[in-house]
Formats: structure tokens, C-alpha cells, sequence
């Protein structure tokens, strides 16, 4: 007895789906990559009345309430800060040096970096506060 054969259906392979889920990855990614920065410590700025809003300076200093000094991202002790900034001001001067500081770190250590910033070459210096207005909280 002789049974005709049936044939197989071709299955066609699909690009649609996996278009899909890349572009799905790609949106993903483009939102989870525009989030803001994060600060490698937290620093949490003492509150100011007055004072003006400006961009953050070329040079950035934090200081944190465990006495560490991060400049540009990076750990650096105190004694190599000044040296450090020389270097990255020595090319120009009037870059500014934005200092941001937690509000628990004493006076004396922000007028220490102070002094290493003007000993390295710095002239125009700005510190980060809080606007009392943003504390407010309904």
C-alpha cells in the first residue's frame, strides 16, 4: 500500500520578536544610563541662606565625614592634594575648584584644603550648600 506523503510545513524564522526585544534592551538601557551620577561617598552639604547657583567647577573636591578627599573621582591623601591640583592648575589658572563638604566635617579640615588649594594655585573657589528652600517638606 502506498501512502502519499505529506509534506512538512517550511517554518519561517521570525525577525519581529527579536526586534522587539531589542529595541525593548535598547530603550532599557538608554533610560537606566541617563540616570544621574551618584557620588562615590555620601556627602550631605551644610544649609546656606544666601548664595547663588552655579555649575559645578572643572575641579571637584568632596569631603567626606570620615575624613576622606576625593578629587575628580579619585582617593587622595591630604599630603599629595596639593601636588595633584599644581598639576591640573598649572595649565590654567582660573579653572575653578568646587569644594563640597559634608556638614559634619570640622572647619578647620575645609581651611586645611582651602590653604592646599590656594598653596597649588587655585584663584576662584566655590563651596556647595544647601538652599534652606529645597528643605522644606510638606
Amino acid at each position: 500500500m502506498d501512502f502519499p506523503r505529506t509534506q512538512r510545513k517550511k517554518l519561517e524564522i521570525s525577525l519581529i520578536p527579536m526586534i522587539d526585544v531589542s529595541m525593548f534592551l535598547l530603550i532599557f538601557f538608554m533610560v537606566a544610563g541617563s540616570i544621574e551620577k551618584f557620588e562615590i561617598i555620601p556627602v550631605d552639604p551644610p544649609v546656606a541662606q544666601s548664595g547663588k547657583l552655579m555649575d559645578e567647577g572643572h575641579v571637584l573636591i568632596l569631603l567626606g565625614r570620615h575624613e576622606e578627599i576625593i578629587v575628580n573621582d579619585e582617593i587622595v591623601p591630604m599630603e599629595e592634594m596639593q601636588k595633584m591640583l599644581s598639576d591640573d592648575l598649572h595649565a590654567n589658572p582660573n579653572k575653578v575648584v568646587t569644594i563640597k563638604a559634608d556638614a559634619t566635617v570640622s572647619a578647620n579640615r575645609t581651611i586645611e584644603v582651602m590653604d592646599a588649594i590656594k598653596a597649588a594655585g587655585g584663584k576662584n573657589l566655590s563651596v556647595v550648600t544647601q538652599s534652606k528652600a529645597l528643605l522644606h517638606v510638606e
